[in-house]
């Protein structure tokens, strides 16, 4: 039940991500809900197996607050490397 409610925190931030981050056609619709759902469910899974449970503060904050910070880095690499790269070919 728990990690629903990341697949929906991950959903509304690849809803929100084309207002924060400009550039899209660089680096695709996609992408930056994708990061953010593939770090929620690493995160939380392994932070599961490090022994604390779903009701701890922590595995609710470090997943929640790393979601985003992982979506808007992660995507601003992958843009700046594919600018760079397109750049580089020209």
């Amino acid at each position: 039940m728990e990690l629903a409610f990341i697949l929906i925190y991950g959903s509304l931030l690849g809803l929100m991500a084309p207002y924060l981050i400009s550039g899209r056609e660089s680096y695709g619709v996609l992408v930056a809900p994708a990061l953010s759902l593939v770090f929620g469910f690493t995160a939380w899974t392994i932070l599961t197996w490090a022994g604390l449970s779903y009701n701890d503060f922590w595995i609710w904050f470090i997943t929640m607050m790393g979601m985003p910070v992982v979506m808007l880095f992660g995507v601003r690499f992958i843009k700046s490397r594919r600018l760079a790269q397109e750049t580089q070919i020209s």
